[in-house]
């Protein structure tokens, strides 16, 4: 998207107007006097000239042709006509003003001042940085000597000159001048002020040019505050103010923002301009931009020509508006595959661009384009050509770091690539991916979740192509299972890793004010947790503005918790770290879903008479997995490629899931998901740490059934999941252990609401809020006898160990009571579970998992109350659960383990949640899952983790330090494993046994 300056508005608060300051005029001029200062304050300044020239004339024949007056006047009329767009009538009779005023007044007058600084502002106008440096400087050091240092003149000049340089691409003194302009303008006006919103415009802009967005937003927002305060909703200015903040929120991929904000901009343009008028145009070209980024090519090519018209009615064939337009239509016919149109359309921007000799940003932008226009058409000199000319110019404008270049890293890597020069490919490929971490350090930990998810989501396809090259054949100039394990590494689960530590910071901080903003962002989730269920529209309308709130709310959480970041956060893991942990025997794998690259789609050109047919090269639909392997002794990772991925999430992985509801013996599906793995990690690799990707998430690989050795993987590998394999480098938990335990089981799914409130009332501190599952559970949920057995076997076995145990049972296990839970080192849910796989309405996919609790079948009946929690604890709920340091969570439920799996981060589900929470390790279910058959996996899994029971009579045992996490972990497995075997011995099919996974030690 090109960025549009807007340097008029900025200007016409920041100067004061010449003749504003002038002596009182004669009484014959007077009138004439009036309507300068009448239409100047209305921003009319077309209408401005004509009184401005009768003013000047009159006293030029009342004062004389060498008075400090008619000096003045001249300013004033220059000034008017720069900001009627007449910028070339305008030299003559400011350096004539300017001359006047140094004969009349002396070198250094403060009026010589407005003059030069009227100057500098028609020079920069112009396109003539240099000169306009000069006026701006010499401005500046008259009124520094006259007023001081802290005078509002002087901040209007800093501010001036701030601008300049950020035209200049000069940041360092951009940021200097505009910072010293916002001080000064503080200092004497106060915070809501004309002069500090527009400063904070110009730094805003700033520092969104510098690829610091977070600091670009804060500023922007308080801008847009003090312009609304000061001249209400509807000025022009704040629509200046909105299409800012449409355009950051495009460059951070946040697009329903964008939208909202440009249509706010554009109707308070279209109210005050006119539908005709040029601003109108502009922001109808904004929208264009935002529909092509969205896909929506046929609403974009509407857009984009209604502004062509527009412009080219207003301005003429040759200007640079124009040129845009044609820039950005030509955009929309390269998209759509209509290349001979979209070719033409951007040459013919390209010559006007040319002709008028200005815009550095576009010309690349359209360079750009039009390499990728010609590598798409086979043509590969000519794309070089345009890809090296758009590269070197975003290079000179804004340094190898600033998000704007990565995209021609990235389309360099594509074009050598194509052209089989793997090893440039690979250099740009790397500098790619560079820009993208150095993306990820500075802008992703100061934004709230969904913000990240956004962002994430605009530069994963980036990271995709990244990998498939590492992944394609042929590929020699260096170790391409190195870099591949490292992108692994870092990206891995992003998203859910940078959630759970700002929360973990904000906890362990120490800092009350800090924990206060935390506690109240935490009411504000409970709230949004209710309007989520409203089925009251009314009600419901006020969603919207409670997740904003949240979301700004996290985002200054975010931002402050970084200050309780170490260094070594940014710290690089590499796949060298895994390999020093192992031990002899242990191997670590990270699996990979890529797309293939290759023919992404054949492009018949409707445009061209001829009809030619394109092959576009890229990311196709074709899936492949990969297994990167770590071990002692190797000198880089290991692959083994699975290419048949699409086979492999179709009727294999249907297969499997048959195979295990039926309870039919599967002789094929080791062959499929683990035999090449198997081969490749060879006899001596014993124990595994194994971290999924895609399907790998919906199976249990201890159920993989070996044709050859008549076994399962269960007793032949010893396969310990974790999120990332970077986990088994986290240390262990040092944290003094607990000996409180909750048990929930048994729930009595029909309690009425009175008896839930009435037993609520007397275990909650504070009412908390919950929201509706849609309702498409069907009839009640019947109890689950074997969940009590379940919870009351392990309350005595881990009582019999000295712990402090909390079972909860029939109407006492209350979602109330579970989110008041406070750090056990185990919280242990025997319960209904639930997943919902349709999330086609667009909901957030922790709303579409969860468990069920005391009174949920009266819930689905349509039973609610604004005193008592519905018995409904979804994953988006299970998130903000108090279990900082929890060492256990047991999810003893039908389908715990599923939700919707999003490449590269994993199950959106109870699974993501409870990590969020803080839990270190997890057990889960994969799918429905027998009731006495849990019963007795769960109580065999109590008692060997915590050994034998006391003796009868004897003294109870005190509580043992188990181990927890990090490489000195292990008892959790080992008797999460020996159960799995006892019932296998007594249940041999993997249906009863193999539903449980064990996620996090």
């Amino acid at each position: 998207m090109l960025k549009k300056h807007c340097f008029l508005f900025a200007f016409g608060l920041c100067f004061s107007v010449a003749s504003f300051a002038q002596n009182s005029p004669t009484e014959k001029t007077e009138p004439l006097k009036d309507s300068v200062d009448k239409y100047s304050k209305l921003g009319q300044y077309a209408r401005v000239v004509p009184f401005a020239e009768s003013w000047s004339v009159n006293l030029k024949k009342e004062k004389g042709e060498s008075s400090a007056e008619y000096g003045a006047a001249l300013n004033t009329l220059g000034d008017a006509l720069i900001r009627s767009g007449k910028s070339n009538d305008a030299e003559p009779i400011l350096l004539k003003g300017l001359e006047i005023r140094k004969k009349a007044l002396g070198e250094n007058h403060l009026d010589v001042a407005k003059s030069l600084n009227t100057l500098g502002f028609l020079n920069m106008v112009l396109g003539n940085n240099l000169p306009s440096e000069d006026f701006f400087l010499q401005s500046l050091e008259i009124r520094k000597n006259a007023l001081g240092e802290a005078h509002l003149d002087v901040g209007a000049s800093s501010n001036n000159l701030g601008q300049l340089y950020l035209k200049m691409r000069n940041y360092t003194r951009a940021e200097e001048y505009s910072l010293s302009a916002l001080s000064i303008f503080k200092k004497n006006l106060g915070e809501e002020n004309a002069k500090v919103a527009t400063t904070m415009m110009v730094l805003g802009e700033l520092y969104e040019e510098m690829g610091n967005y977070t600091k670009a937003e804060e500023i922007f927002l308080k801008a847009l505050s003090i312009w609304k305060g000061i001249v209400g909703e509807t000025h022009p200015i704040v629509a200046t103010a909105y299409m800012n903040l449409g355009e950051l929120y495009w460059l951070m991929g946040n697009y329903p923002k964008t939208e909202e904000y440009y249509l706010n901009g554009l109707n308070i343009r279209i109210k005050n301009f006119g539908d005709e008028s040029p601003l109108v145009a502009s922001t109808y070209n904004y929208l264009g931009n935002l529909s092509i980024s969205r896909g929506h090519f046929p609403k974009a090519k509407e857009i984009h020509e209604k502004a062509l018209a527009m412009r080219t009615k207003a301005f003429g064939e040759d200007h640079r508006d124009v040129a845009i337009s044609l820039l950005n239509l030509g955009n929309v016919y390269l998209q759509t595959g209509h290349y001979k149109k979209a070719e033409e359309y951007q040459l013919k921007s390209l010559a006007i661009f040319k002709k008028i000799k200005e815009d550095v940003p576009a010309t690349s932008m359209l360079t750009f384009n039009l390499g990728l226009l010609q590598m798409d058409m086979g043509n590969y000199p000519q794309a070089k050509t345009y890809l090296m000319e758009a590269f070197e110019a975003r290079r000179q404008l804004v340094g190898p770091n600033h998000p704007l270049i990565q995209p021609s890293y990235q389309s360099l890597g594509e074009y050598y690539r194509q052209t089989n020069s793997l090893e440039l490919a690979e250099d740009y490929y790397t500098k790619s991916w560079d820009n993208l971490v150095h993306q990820i350090q500075n802008y992703f930990p100061f934004l709230s979740d969904a913000e990240k998810a956004k962002f994430y989501e605009t530069i994963g396809g980036d990271m995709d192509r990244i990998k498939s090259f590492y992944l394609s054949p042929g590929k020699k100039a260096s170790p391409k299972t190195i870099a591949l394990y490292n992108q692994q590494l870092y990206t891995k689960a992003l998203l859910l890793s940078t959630s759970a530590r700002w929360k973990q910071r904000i906890k362990t901080s120490g800092d009350k004010k800090l924990f206060a903003l935390y506690t109240q962002w935490e009411t504000v989730q409970n709230q949004i947790s209710k309007l989520y269920g409203e089925t009251d529209s009314t009600l419901r309308a006020g969603l919207a503005i409670t997740i904003a709130l949240s979301e700004k709310l996290e985002k200054e959480l975010s931002k402050r918790s970084e200050a309780y970041g170490k260094m070594a956060d940014r710290k690089m893991v590499n796949w060298q770290d895994i390999q020093a942990s192992l031990k002899p025997g242990e191997a670590a794998i990270e699996m990979l879903r890529v797309k293939k690259w290759g023919t992404a789609k054949v492009v018949t050109d409707t445009s061209d008479l001829k009809k030619p047919k394109y092959k576009v090269l890229g990311l196709t639909d074709t899936i492949q997995y990969a297994a990167l392997i770590v071990k002692p002794g190797l000198k880089q990772p290991e692959l083994v490629l699975l290419s048949d991925g699409n086979d492999m999430e179709g009727k294999r992985l249907t297969y499997y899931k048959n195979a295990i509801k039926n309870k039919l013996k599967d002789e094929k599906s080791f062959q499929v998901f683990w035999e090449k793995i198997g081969t490749k990690l060879g006899p001596g690799v014993k124990t595994i740490y194994f971290s999924p990707e895609g399907i790998y998430h919906g199976i249990n690989l201890n159920t993989l059934w070996n044709p050859a050795t008549k076994k399962y993987l269960l007793e032949e590998k010893d396969i310990r999941i974790v999120t990332s394999t970077k986990d088994i480098l986290l240390p262990k938990n040092t944290e003094e252990l607990n000996k409180l335990a909750y048990l929930f089981g048994y729930p009595n799914y029909n309690t009425s609401i009175s008896k839930r409130i009435e037993m609520a009332s007397t275990q909650r501190s504070s009412p908390e809020l919950s929201y509706l599952l849609p309702k498409t559970r069907g009839e009640g949920f019947a109890e689950l006898p074997g969940t009590k057995e379940e919870v009351e076997s392990i309350s005595k076995l881990l009582t019999d160990k000295g712990w402090e145990v909390q079972t909860l049972e029939g109407n006492h296990a209350l979602e109330e009571t579970l989110k008041e839970s406070l750090k056990p080192r185990v919280l242990h849910l025997a319960t209904h579970g639930f997943f919902l796989p349709d999330t086609t309405n667009g909901t957030n996919p922790l709303l579409h998992s969860g468990l069920l609790l005391t009174g949920a079948n009266k819930t689905f009946a349509g039973e609610k109350s604004e005193d008592a929690e519905d018995g409904i604890l979804t994953a988006y709920e299970a998130m903000n659960l108090n279990l900082d340091n929890t060492d256990l969570v047991v999810l003893s439920a039908c389908e715990t383990g599923l939700g919707e799996i999003k490449n590269g981060e994993g199950v959106y589900g109870l699974q993501r949640a409870f990590k969020v929470a803080g839990a270190k390790t997890i057990i889960m279910s994969l799918w429905k899952v027998s009731d006495q058959a849990t019963q007795e996996l769960m109580v065999s899994f109590y008692k060997n983790w915590l050994g034998p029971p006391a003796p009868e009579g004897g003294v109870k045992q005190p509580l043992t330090p188990l181990r927890l996490g990090g490489r000195s972990g292990g008892v959790k497995r080992d008797a999460f494993l020996a159960a799995q075997k006892e019932l296998k011995a007594k249940y041999p099919d993997p249906y009863y046994w193999g539903a449980f996974v064990m996620v996090g030690e």
